[in-house]
């Protein structure tokens, strides 16, 4: 029973440096032996174990080619929402400056 706690205090230090909110010495060397272990492990073995799909190189590369294209026309897109904005803005400015200026020639035809 004490092994069983003291091995359940150890997994909380284990996690809790895992997420680097505390410290432990030779944590580090036993992360990245883990990450070098899953390197090697087979792919449905992890997906298994996790539910997420483990990419190929090829795909992870094709992914990130595929969101900078989008990245790439959305911002194309925010350039023309911003152009239209100004038209628009600078339409307005010359509506407010037409309607006071008609205002004007009705205070000046009714004096």
């Amino acid at each position: 029973m004490a092994m069983l706690i003291f091995m359940f205090f150890v997994l909380i230090i284990l996690v809790l440096d895992a997420y680097k909110f505390v410290s432990v010495r030779h944590a580090k060397f036993a992360r990245k032996k883990v990450l070098t272990t899953l390197q090697y492990m087979d792919p449905a073995l992890i997906e298994a174990h996790t539910g997420m799909k483990v990419l190929t190189i090829e795909e992870f590369d094709s992914l990130n080619k595929d969101l900078e294209e989008s990245r790439g026309k959305i911002r194309a897109m925010n350039t023309q929402v911003q152009q239209k904005f100004s038209e628009v803005l600078k339409a307005q400015s010359s509506i407010n400056n037409m309607k006071t200026e008609l205002e004007e020639l009705k205070k000046l035809a009714a004096a």
